[in-house]
Parts: structure tokens; C-alpha cells; sequence
């Protein structure tokens, strides 16, 4: 069996470099962040009420007596341990009394609870179904949840038609996360006209709200010049704003910023300094953008390690790129241990969403039997697949005659 590493395997880095020669397409990719954006929890005026300041006792008394205010604020203390030990299914127990009995709170923080909790109560069919009884009752923030819902298509059939609706409905209430997401919404067209000029409007009005996510997209419209004339220094103010509040977007386009040298001097510490920010805070591309970083030396020292670490970090939320990277660094094996069962694991996973880079590597370790199986015809289909934008003629030659040679032998 030839060598593993005896086969020449080279991708090229998703960037030469960390600048972007187009700042302003880079930077409104980003905002694409909207969609993903998390559903929000209702909050009573006692919700943010220490333990010490919790009477369990009166509490549980009142809720039994069908207090329904007392329920809800007693599933939101089981739900954050606040006084008591942290419990998701008594907390589900005790807004789903306030819930039955209409409150449009309770009927929010079930549905959260039912989209974001632990596995063992996660429920998207029975989220959307929550959120929707509110939602139909006029709560605004349950309205913006089921929308997001229909946007990404979670717990019940995508549909850009409802999504648009049920957020319409929020941003018609004031509803600065819906104000911001139906900015979003416009300002790329997905599932109404793209308008920059309402998009911009829609974001100004959730900034001034001090809306983090909403302070996020103005700094973005500001730095593409899309709906408003291009300001950097505009772009700057926002995203430090939603920055301070710990908005991983904003804190990645501020990273943007610093590398680029508009709106602020160019610095590439602070840049650094807020792309490990937003990453730490969850954002794909910082996440992305750091695997790379450290893969190739962009401005710092090669770290595989923590090349690894952030790749794998953005690669386990979807992203495609970094799973590739990943995968690759794994396969070689410099400044880290070989892992050939992860990296068929990650090349696989972005192999079947269309990278081809995923689709030679993953079809030479099937016609070689590395790390997998040995089996000729996988390798076939997935040669064809990456030959769609990749040139694999001399492969797909090579392999032709090795699988002839097999049919031959097998014949005798």
C-alpha cells in the first residue's frame, strides 16, 4: 500500500492574507450573522432579582394557589437556579401552568426553553407551537422567535413568507431585535425587495434603541456605504457600541477595521485582539479568519495548534471552509498528531455540502484505503464530483486503469 503522505495533497489557503481587497463585500458577508441570530427570553419585573432576595417558600405557596405571575417567576428561578438549584423540567412544569393559563411570558420562555435548552428538553416542534400561541396573541418578542424559526426552518417548513410576516409584526410593535432583523432582511432582499434605503432606517431606528444586533448591521451599512454614504469612522462608533455589548459581529467587523486602517489608525494587534474577542463570543468568521491566521503566519508566529483549535471551533458551527482546513491539517500531520479518522470525519462533512478541495482529498484516501476503506468506486463518484470545478482528468485516468486491472484480476 503506497504511503500515506506519499501522495501530493496541497489546498490553498482560504486567503493569502487577512486584508481584504474588497472591504466592503467582505465586510457585509458578515451580516449575514441576523438569521443566526438567538431567540430572546421574556422577563418579568422580578427576573433579575438575586437569590437573596427570592421567598421560595411564599413563592411556591402563591404559584400552587394559581398566582400566575408566581409561576413565572418561579419557572424563571428553576430555570436560572435563581434560589434554588437549577432545574429545566421544573421550570418547563411552572411556566407550562402560566402558559395553559395564557400568560404570553410564560408562553415565550417555554418555547425558548424547548428551542435552547439542554438535549433533554430541546424541542423544536413544541418551540414553534409555544411561541406561536403568543405570537397570535400579540407578543412582539414571541412574534420576532417565530419568525426566526420560519427563517432558518426549525421546527417547521422554512418559509421566507412567514418569517417576513411574524417579523413584520414585531418591527410594527418597536421591537428593536425585529427593527434590526427586517433591516437585515432588506438590505440583502431575502424575502422582500431590497431596499438599502429602508434597510438603513429599519437599523438606525433598533441602533438608537441601543439594539447591540441593530448597532452591529448600521456599523456594516455605514462601512459598505450601502442605504447611507460610506463613513468609516460612522462604521467605527457602531461597532464599538455593540463591541462594548458583547455583539461577536461587531467585534469582528471592528477587527476588519483595525487590519484595514479605516476609521481607525491600522493596527494588527488590535485586530487580532478583536477577532479572538468575537471568536471566544461565537462568531464563525472570527473563528475562521483565526484558523488561518495561525495556520499561515498571517502577522504572528505559525500555530498549528491553535489553528486546529479555531478551525475546529468554526467547523463544528457549519462552517465548510474551516472543516476543510481542518481536515487538511489533520491529514498532514505537521506541528500536530495525524488523525486520520477526523479527517475523514471533517472532509466528508464538507464533501457532501459541495467543497470540492473536501471532495480530492476525501477520493484519494478511498482509492488508496487510508484512513478508510479501500473502495474504488467512492473514490470515482467523489473525483467526479470535485472534477466539476477542479480539473481531475489525470486522476480519473489513473484511477480508470487501476479499477480495469481489478475487474481483470477478479475475472481470473
Amino acid at each position: 500500500m503506497e504511503n500515506i503522505n506519499s501522495f501530493t495533497f496541497v489546498l490553498k489557503p482560504g486567503r493569502k492574507s487577512i486584508s481584504r481587497e474588497i472591504l466592503a463585500l467582505i465586510l457585509f458577508v458578515f451580516a449575514a450573522a441576523c438569521p443566526r441570530a438567538s431567540s430572546a427570553q421574556s422577563f418579568s419585573r422580578t427576573s433579575g432579582q438575586n437569590s437573596s432576595q427570592i421567598d421560595l417558600m411564599k413563592l411556591t405557596k402563591k404559584a400552587d394557589s394559581g398566582d400566575i405571575q408566581s409561576q413565572v417567576e418561579l419557572g424563571f428561578a428553576y430555570q436560572f437556579g435563581n434560589g434554588v438549584e437549577q432545574n429545566m423540567d421544573e421550570a418547563i412544569r411552572w411556566y407550562r401552568k402560566a402558559a395553559n393559563n395564557g400568560d404570553a411570558a410564560a408562553q415565550n420562555n417555554l418555547g425558548y426553553l424547548y428551542e435552547k435548552g439542554p438535549k433533554t428538553v430541546k424541542d423544536l416542534g413544541e418551540a414553534g407551537k409555544w411561541y406561536m400561541r403568543a405570537a397570535v396573541d400579540g407578543s412582539p418578542i414571541s412574534q420576532l422567535n417565530l419568525g426566526l424559526l420560519y427563517l432558518r426552518g426549525e421546527g417547521m417548513k422554512k418559509s421566507t413568507e412567514d418569517a417576513v410576516y411574524w417579523i413584520e409584526r414585531a418591527a410594527a410593535a418597536e421591537e428593536p431585535r425585529a427593527l434590526a432583523t427586517l433591516g437585515f432582511l432588506y438590505s440583502v432582499g431575502l424575502g422582500v425587495p431590497k431596499d438599502p434605503t429602508r434597510a438603513f432606517k429599519l437599523t438606525q431606528k433598533a441602533a438608537k434603541k441601543n439594539e447591540p444586533s441593530g448597532q452591529a448591521l448600521l456599523g456594516t451599512l455605514y462601512a459598505t456605504g450601502l442605504g447611507v454614504s460610506k463613513n468609516a469612522a460612522q462604521a467605527v462608533n457602531w461597532y464599538r457600541k455593540a463591541a462594548k455589548a458583547g455583539n461577536a459581529s461587531a467585534q469582528y467587523g471592528l477587527g476588519i477595521m483595525y487590519e484595514a486602517g479605516q476609521g481607525v489608525e491600522r493596527d494588527r494587534k488590535q485586530m487580532l485582539r478583536q477577532f479572538r474577542i468575537a471568536g471566544e463570543n461565537g462568531s464563525i468568521e472570527a473563528q475562521a479568519g483565526l484558523g488561518e491566521i495561525y495556520e499561515f503566519g498571517q502577522g504572528v508566529d505559525v500555530d498549528c495548534e491553535e489553528a486546529v483549535k479555531w478551525y475546529r471551533r468554526a467547523a463544528e458551527q457549519g462552517n465548510v471552509i474551516s472543516a476543510t482546513r481542518l481536515g487538511t491539517m489533520l491529514f498532514r500531520g505537521e506541528g500536530i498528531e495525524q488523525d486520520l479518522i477526523e479527517t475523514v470525519k471533517w472532509w466528508t462533512f464538507a464533501a457532501e455540502r459541495g467543497n470540492s478541495e473536501a471532495q480530492l482529498g476525501l477520493a484519494r484516501l478511498y482509492w488508496k484505503g487510508s484512513g478508510v476503506e479501500h473502495n474504488l468506486a467512492k473514490a470515482y463518484a467523489l473525483f467526479t464530483l470535485a472534477g466539476k470545478t477542479t480539473d481531475v482528468s489525470g486522476e480519473l485516468s489513473e484511477l480508470s486503469s487501476d479499477m480495469k486491472q481489478m475487474e481483470m484480476a477478479s475475472a481470473h
